[in-house]
């Protein structure tokens, strides 16, 4: 009877920590052509395009996107939860001069990050000071390294069901295993 109970514990105990792990799917594309693009490597588009993201989650959990542009500006791009197996898009985003390297930082927790919900809160009220947008940067970079000392994510690419004219297969990306993710994205034009 030990050994029943013992097992059952350890099963509920694997199936807890099983459910503390976040899966979520991501898709980037260029609006105009609806090519996709891995986002593992540097994306190189033209300035003028725009692009198109979309996001997946597997369970409910919170959801940040913030842009550092080449002209070294944030933009808060999405910062609301998400509901499991409900997919947003971010779409028409426009890729504007300078040229240079934009970043995108998206963000997936099973928790809130309350700090950095504050920080976007100061910097969409005062987005000219330069202490609310060096502060901004530093929560992110803190997450990202954050994120970083647990190991790499786990990601795979997803075949998508569909074709399109113009492209045989899109890129997704799967992650799962972690219970946060800061995934920065380079798109250079």
């Amino acid at each position: 009877m030990k050994k029943i109970t013992a097992v059952l514990l350890f099963v509920s105990m694997a199936v807890c920590l099983q459910a503390q792990t976040l899966t979520w799917d991501i898709k980037f594309l260029n609006s105009k052509t609806r090519e996709s693009f891995p986002i593992s490597k540097i994306i190189t588009m033209e300035t003028g395009q725009y692009f198109h993201i979309t996001l997946k989650p597997a369970l409910d959990c919170f959801c940040y996107v913030i842009c550092y542009d080449s002209n070294k500006k944030i933009f808060v791009l999405y910062d609301t939860p998400l509901t499991k197996e409900k997919e947003i898009n971010l779409d028409r985003i426009k890729l504007e001069e300078p040229s240079g390297t934009e970043t995108l930082y998206v963000i997936i927790s099973l928790s809130r990050q309350t700090k950095l919900e504050s920080l976007i809160r100061n910097y969409k009220n005062n987005p000219d000071s330069r202490q609310t947008f060096n502060s901004l940067h530093r929560e992110v970079l803190t997450l990202q390294n954050k994120t970083s000392e647990l190991g790499e994510p786990s990601s795979v690419f997803v075949p998508s069901g569909g074709t399109s004219r113009a492209v045989s297969q899109e890129h997704i990306t799967r992650f799962s295993g972690k219970s946060m993710y800061v995934r920065a994205i380079s798109i250079r034009h």
